[in-house]
């Protein structure tokens, strides 16, 4: 069990052999010093420690004090630990002093993100899924009605791609939508939101954008699809639908006008872009 003691200027007075182990700085190293400057980097974030600790110091009660807490901290090295922290406050000569059990907690951290890493993406393309595309929308949504700013949103759905894959086999098709994504991926801003809509469909979130410049990267990306050569498979084509936000829209409604210049591109003859 890591166990460190800091007395009422904050400096260490107990640092056990887990604390050296968990942190990098031997017994010697710490003592005496005053810990929130060793393990805090952030100046910032500095600056409000010092300012809860003189509360601590004043009455022994602070926004930590008898609860836990996780947080960020640096290992001797450099790299960053997650920690979980207990803090409670012991009177000694008529002073409070902050006794904290420290957990490292890591491991865990790297696997609550990775379960969320999985619970926003597609497996296949690793790209966005529906489910997270559709929080991404409704918070443009609700940053364009309280700053006034627009945004657009292209679909768009890959040609006879049932042909591609009767005519050279589910595999060949996983490669051709990892291509697609990645080749839009490496095309639009990190702003943006791409995400897999379903099957061989892909909707992509434009901030701050019109529909006319979503058009014309839709445009763009159409010719750079049809252009492209992808092995085992050749050549493939999509179709695009694009729509702008308008002030009376409505999640749904910009979503249905976007499927509608989708299937109006289809009935165009496909490898086409249509916005409204």
């Amino acid at each position: 069990m890591t166990i460190i003691m800091i007395d009422s200027k904050g400096n260490v007075t107990f640092w056990n052999p887990a604390a050296e182990r968990l942190f990098g700085y031997s017994r010697e190293e710490v003592m005496g010093k005053e810990l929130h400057r060793l393990m805090i980097q952030d100046e910032r974030l500095y600056e409000m420690y010092k300012e809860a600790f003189k509360r601590f110091q004043l009455s022994g009660k602070g926004s930590v004090a008898g609860k836990t807490i996780e947080l960020k901290t640096k290992h001797k090295d450099g790299h960053e630990i997650n920690v979980e922290l207990s803090l409670s406050a012991v009177r000694i000569k008529d002073t409070w002093h902050a006794l904290g059990i420290v957990r490292d907690i890591s491991e865990r951290k790297k696997y609550e993100e990775l379960l969320y890493r999985q619970s926003i993406t597609d497996p296949l393309t690793t790209i966005y899924n529906r489910r997270f595309f559709m929080q991404m929308l409704e918070q443009e949504m609700e940053r364009t009605r309280r700053y006034g700013k627009s945004f657009s949103v292209i679909m768009l759905d890959l040609d006879h791609f049932k042909k591609i894959n009767d005519r050279f086999g589910h595999a060949a098709g996983d490669k051709v939508l990892k291509s697609v994504a990645d080749m839009i991926k490496g095309r639009i801003r990190k702003t943006d939101c791409l995400a897999r809509w379903g099957g061989e469909e892909f909707i992509i979130l434009l901030p701050e954008t019109s529909v006319e410049d979503a058009a014309s990267l839709a445009e763009e990306l159409r010719e750079q699809l049809s252009s492209m050569t992808i092995p085992e498979v050749g050549r493939v084509t999509a179709s695009f639908g694009v729509a702008g936000y308008r002030s009376s829209d409505t999640i749904d409604t910009i979503l249905m006008r976007a499927d509608s210049m989708l299937y109006e591109a289809k009935d165009a003859g496909r490898n086409c872009v249509k916005s409204q």
